[in-house]
């Protein structure tokens, strides 16, 4: 049995993504998993944290096992990314505090 467009009910093939006559998204197509959009979004992941959550879901959410696995570690690097990002910023604010305040203690000395 030919499946059917659940928009226009007209008969599409199994392979298609979107129904012909009316553009109606079937199935999701499959992302990319060549090596450089894989390193593309490893980069992505470790730079723009929030987004890679996003790419890593999307991955999961495919049916091999190359995308999970793509998809897993651009969870991790953000997540690692966010808690390096984390530590960085609390160690700059307890430096400039300890900063303002040996300046305050030096204008106090005065």
């Amino acid at each position: 049995m030919e499946p059917i467009c659940p928009v226009c009910h007209v008969m599409v093939r199994p392979t298609d993504f979107f129904c012909y006559n009316c553009g109606k998204n079937l199935h999701e197509k499959p992302m990319e998993t060549t090596k450089f959009m894989e390193y593309l979004y490893y980069a992505g992941s470790l730079l723009l944290p929030p987004l890679g959550l996003w790419w890593g879901w999307k991955y999961l959410k495919q049916t091999d096992e190359h995308s999970k696995r793509i998809g897993w570690i651009c969870i991790i690097l953000t997540v690692v990314s966010s808690i390096v990002v984390t530590m960085w910023t609390v160690q700059l604010f307890q430096n400039i505090n300890t900063q303002v305040n040996q300046q305050l203690q030096g204008i106090q000395g005065l």
